[in-house]
Parts: structure tokens; sequence; C-alpha cells
């Protein structure tokens, strides 16, 4: 079985990005096929179209069913939607930038391009998660059954939405038994006894799931993996996630239990094939796994899933799917000991979630206590409800870069304002007023999707869709949980306290003098900007201004939610590498920025201005008040020198002090810069090397040289 892993593990890694076409063209043809069809009825039976006539690929995993294209890292194409390179997927891959030039045929580009049938973008919306429960205790044959309770229905529109569902779901049952035959023709034509016991694995259980209820751990995996891949195929992108497996397979622990190296092996394939997505080729695509984490009644959750999940990441090197535990005062200590010894060697996995701080945000925003609990992790570090919410995790209209708003109210107000309160309250009526005009766009959109890109399989899927008859988007028991994403905050916060110190404390000049100076690039008063108090440091005199800009978003965006009738907005604070992308789009700023400059890359200090070490830094992060300002989750990135500094004792007393004083969220970088350095020179040689960079996972050998510079100088800073 190792050596099958080696190779599974080669066959992915070692593949360079081509572009496979099947999903494309069947889609075009499609698109023809049922022209006159309402939109739900043409999106099912596109996805049958697709699910039927699609490449099935056995070899290069072969211990589970389930490829999006014919080869590892062959984009599949969602032209539907357009056929573009993501901006971020370009800044971190550079080679990928112009990777689709010339590869699709001008017949299919043209084709898309007519009359406006791209909804844009690359793909649908993502940033959900299934209702995994449900895919695998009960089955698609069970929405079925429950579809069928509504015959007498008359309503057309949502019979037609039921009618939808039912293709859907009946093609990918259709699809797992294409696989069933696929894999007793591998298994009867191989002399390989192990391979042939591989294949007649699969053929077993693709005959069994996603259809009916698991009956064993591998049949758990094998249906969550079909149904994950097939959400890809409908048409969904980046920011789908597995939800919380080990509490959907818990029911399997004892097999765990019985034959421990066995499940790490299966759960090791497993996510070989969920990184084996091809949407975007190696690009990240943030899928995510979460585990551990309480329950409504306090009680912690982790049981033998949990921990066989942590080693198989520990043995996997995949840098999608990532990995969050979320962490409470009574997390099992074998678990907790296993992701500390993970995070001191380097892995970048697990990312920790403080439950305690998170369920309060969810609770706030009306969610009944047992569904607040079960939340998981999506994307970078959003949050959702496997099957009852995404809203909370979509980004279309409500994104806000702190420092960019921040920049306008300060050159706005520059020739009234007498404090740097008189900034924080012009900063709050401008995000109110944005947050307005992104709400409009975000149900616009959400509304105009759902109407003509519909996703009836995903729905299905999801709780509340089939009573409904209606989109994900609208019938999600949550649809009105709306997310709300910040970046550029610590870069705000240090614009604050230079001008406090600047013009209102010491008078060196007026607010007009500071801004003129800052954008020409006046040397002396950048000196002087630079030497101001900084975030990160358990200064009070710069932290403070991150409380009072907290309290002000938070004051804005409670007056819009109550001025459109919806429940308090979740704040995450979400990056990957849109802290580049956000830079490049903004000019000099008050923290003595040069324009195009990254932002700053979490919630903690920008980079290269953290001088008091990690308890400085956290103790800062701890000022926020989490559970007020971010009702949601932030992004906070430490990073620590390889040694004793990150030994498994010291991120314990880091990590549960920090926890339990109200730490909401932490991703642990130990990074050694020798080692960097080395890979950038031999990739060839430290291709398992995975690091965490913003909001992402990647292989440090695959990343652009921006972010792997930008890394090692973040392991120098750390070993200052």
């Amino acid at each position: 079985m190792k050596e099958l892993l080696h190779r599974a593990r080669a066959a992915l890694f070692g593949a360079e990005d081509s572009v496979c076409l099947d999903r494309a063209r069947l889609v075009t043809e499609a698109d023809r096929l049922f022209a006159d069809d309402p939109p739900p009825l043409k999106r099912a039976r596109t996805f049958r179209h697709v699910l039927l006539n699609m490449t099935l690929d056995l070899d290069s995993n072969p211990f589970f069913a389930g490829n999006t294209s014919s080869a590892p890292r062959a984009w599949v194409l969602m032209p539907e939607f357009g056929m573009c390179v993501g901006g971020q997927v370009a800044l971190e891959h550079e080679e990928l930038a112009h990777h689709l030039d010339d590869l699709v045929p001008e017949e299919i580009v043209a084709y898309w391009k007519a009359d406006g049938r791209s909804a844009g973008g690359s793909a649908g919306l993502g940033h959900l998660s299934l209702d995994w429960e449900f895919v695998v205790t009960r089955g698609l044959e069970d929405a079925l059954r429950r579809i069928a309770g509504y015959e007498n229905d008359t309503d057309p529109v949502r019979g037609v939405y039921r009618r939808a569902m039912t293709i859907a779901c009946e093609a990918v049952m259709a699809w797992a038994g294409r696989y069933a035959q696929a894999a007793d023709r591998a298994a009867a034509a191989t002399a390989d006894p192990e391979l042939a016991a591989c294949h007649a694995r699969v053929a077993e259980a693709c005959r069994h799931v996603p259809g009916r209820p698991a009956r064993n751990l591998f049949e758990g995996l094998q249906a969550i993996l079909l149904v994950h891949l097939a959400t890809v195929l409908e048409g969904q992108g980046m920011s789908i996630s597995i939800g919380l497996p080990d509490r959907v397979l818990a029911r399997f622990s004892g097999e765990v239990e019985s034959e421990p190296e066995t499940a790490v092996d299966w759960i090791s394939a497993f996510l070989l094939g969920i990184a084996a997505n091809s949407y975007q080729g190696r690009g990240t695509k943030s899928q995510t796994v979460t585990v551990g984490g309480a329950d409504e009644r306090g009680d912690d959750c982790c049981n033998a899933l949990t921990l066989a999940f942590l080693r198989a990441f520990d043995r996997t090197p995949v840098s999608d799917p990532a990995l969050f535990l979320r962490w409470h005062p009574g997390l099992d200590e074998a678990t907790w000991d296993t992701a500390l010894r993970m995070l001191s060697a380097g892995r970048s996995m697990p990312l920790l979630v403080n439950d305690q701080q998170v369920v309060p945000g969810l609770r706030r925003a009306g969610m009944n206590p047992k569904d607040a609990w079960e939340y998981c992790i999506v994307g970078c570090n959003e949050l959702a409800v496997p099957g009852r919410c995404c809203q909370s995790a979509l980004c279309t209209g409500l994104y806000f870069n702190d420092l960019a708003v921040l920049d306008g109210a300060v050159r706005q107000v520059a020739g009234t304002a007498r404090s740097g309160r008189d900034i924080v309250e012009a900063f709050a009526e401008a995000f109110a007023v944005s947050a307005e005009e992104g709400l409009a766009r975000r149900e616009a959109t959400n509304s105009r999707l759902a109407d003509r890109m519909p996703f009836p399989f995903c729905s299905a899927c999801c709780r509340g869709c089939v009573e409904a008859g209606d989109d994900l988007l609208r019938a999600m028991p949550y649809s009105n949980v709306y997310g709300v994403y910040t970046r550029g905050t610590s870069n705000a916060v240090n614009g604050l306290a230079a001008i406090e110190e600047e013009v209102f404390r010491t008078n060196r000049c007026t607010l007009p003098e500071y801004l003129a100076g800052i954008d020409a690039g006046d040397e002396d008063l950048l000196a002087r900007v630079q030497a101001a108090p900084k975030w990160g440091n358990d200064d009070e005199r710069a932290d403070r201004w991150a409380v009072f800009l907290g309290a002000a978003r938070d004051r804005a965006l409670r007056g819009v939610a109550e001025r459109n009738g919806l429940p308090p907005f979740t704040v995450c604070h979400v990056v990957r590498s849109l802290h580049h992308l956000d830079g490049r789009r903004i000019g000099p700023t008050a923290d003595g920025r040069p324009g195009g400059a990254p932002v700053g890359d979490s919630i903690g200090a920008v980079a290269g201005t953290a001088t008091e070490g990690p308890t400085a830094l956290l103790n800062s992060v701890l000022k926020l008040d989490a559970a007020q300002w971010f009702p949601g989750i932030y992004n906070l990135n430490l990073t620590l020198p390889a040694g004793r500094q990150a030994a498994p004792p010291v991120l314990r007393a880091l990590g549960e002090a920090f926890f339990r004083d109200g730490g909401q969220e932490l991703q642990v970088s130990v990074l050694d810069a020798g080692r960097l350095r080395a890979a950038q020179q031999h990739p060839d040689q430290h291709g398992d090397l995975v690091v965490r960079v913003a909001g992402l996972n990647a292989r440090f050998v695959e990343l652009s040289r921006v972010e792997q510079d930008e890394l090692i100088r973040r392991a120098e800073q750390a070993a200052a």
C-alpha cells in the first residue's frame, strides 16, 4: 500500500499543468442541446451530460474513484462562468498567469463570449460546505425520496427546481456506477494483486455510495470524495470545504481503533484525491478540512478519526486541502500533542481556531446553539455551517480594505479633523456607505446567479432547499447571515498611531502637510513615521487605535444590518495573496507605506515592525476583543524560528494562554530561513516543504519568487 501511495503522490506532484477540454466541450454541447430549458433543468441536464461522458481516471490514484479531469493538474474549465486564471493564482504561480492562452479552441471561446452567455469569473461562487452528514449517513437516494414527497406541490417554479435536483442526484449516482464498472474492468486487467484489490474495493463501494448510506470507513471517504468532486464539476470553484469529517465519520471510529495504520493510509489517499481537484491546476483551491472542537454541551468531539486525520496530514505533504483544528479547553490531549508536534516540526498545519471565540459571533448573528457549534472553516479562514450557512463565507460585494477606507476618510477630513478620533468617525461613515453599496451588489449578484446559474446538485445536498424547491443561495436555513471581509487593518492602525504622534501630539505638521509629505515621499517625515508606535508590540499608543477602529467598523455595520432588516454581520479578516493585489491598487498611505507595496499579511504586525517578540504580538491582538469587533474570525500569522523557541511545550504555553485570554485564531509557521533559501535554489530536493503564506498553504517550491522571498524575510525577521 505504501508503494501505491508513493506512486499516487508522485503522479500528482510531478505532473505539469495542462488543460483538459472534456468539461468545456461537454458543457458547450449541452448548452446547445438544452437551450430552451428553464435554467435549473438546463444546468442539471448539462451536469448529467458531463458526468456521463467525461473521461474517468482510475490510474492516478487507484485507492479511490473521483476525478475532475483526465489527468492530474489538467485544468478543468467552467466556460459558463468564464475561462481565466484567477488573479491570486497568477501571483502565487507566475508561470500560470497566461496558462490558458491559445489552449482553448476558438470555437469554445467564441461561443461563450457571444450574447453574454458567460456569467463572468472562472467558476461559481464556491465558499460553501455541503451537508456531509446527509451524504454519508443517508445518501442521495434519501434526497430523491424527499423530493418525491412534494409531488403534489403544484407550484411550477418549485416543481422545475425539484425536477432539476432529481436529475442531478441521479446523474451523480450514475457517475458512481460508471466508476464501479471501470474499476471492475481494471481489477480484471491487472496482474498486480494489490492493485486489483484496490480496484475491487472501489467497485464495491461505488455500487453503494453515494446513493445509499456508507457501511464502513472506506465507503464514507469514497462518498465524500465523489460528492466533493461532483460539486466542482457542477461548476463550483474556490473554497469548497469538506466540513467536519471526523464527526461525520465518527460511527466508524471502531475500525480506526482496530486498524489505525490502514485508516491513516486510506485518509492519506483521500487527501490526495481532494488535492487532485484540477480547477486552476496547481493553484490553491482553498479546500479545507476541520477537525476537533466541542459541541453545544461543551463536550469534546475528538475521536479516533480526529487523530487519524492529523496523522494523515503529517505524512502527506498536500498543501490543499488545509487542515484546521478547533481548540477548546477540554480538547483531547493526544490530539493537541500531535498538533503541537506537527507545528513545531514546520508542517504549517493544523491552523488553530478557538471555539469559545468563534461561536459567540455566530450566535450573535442568529444561529441556534447546535448549528453554531457545528461550524467549519471554508476557504482561507471563512466560516460556514455544513449544509446550513454559506452566505457568511461568500465575499461578493462585502469585502473591504481597512487601510483603503481609512485613506479615503483621512483625506476627506484632512482640513477639519482635530483629533484621531475625528478620523475614526469619518472612517465609520465611509465604511457604512461602502457596506450599503456592497450589500446591494451582493444581493443583486446572488439573485442573478440563483436565477440564471443555479446549482441544483449542491442545493439537494444542503438543508432547506428540497423543502423550498429553490437554490441554496436563497433556501439555506441561514441564507441571511452575511459575512463582511476586511484586510489592511494593521496598516490602518499604524497610520492612525503615526498621525496621532506627528499631527495631534507633537504638532510637527498639520494633517494636510502630513499627507502631502507622505505622497511626496518626504524622507524626514517617513523616518519619523517609521519610528512611531507600531501595532504588534504591546504598545498602548498604537494598540488603542485598533480598538477604536474595530468599534467604529462594528457601529457602521450594525447600522447597515438594522436598516436592511438583517441580523448582525459576521466579520472575517481574509487575506490569502490579496495583501499583494490590494497593495497594487492603493497609493501611498498614512502608515508610510509606498504606493503599490503590499499591505499587512494578517491581523498581526506589518512585516518588519514587530520588535518585542511573539508574546507582545499576541498581547496586542488580544486587545481587539475579537468576539465583539471580529464576530467571525480573523487571520493571524505567527512566524517563529525553528528550534527551542518553537518546541511543542513553548507552542502549548503560547497557544493556550492566547486562547484562554480571548484569542480567536492562530496560524503558526515555524520557518528556517536557510532551509527556505536552499529550497529556492534546489527545488527538486525540497518538494515536501509546505508553508503558510497568508490565507493559504502551499508547497514552497511551487510558489512564485515574490511569495518565496516574502516567506524568507518573515523567517529572517523571526530569527532576528
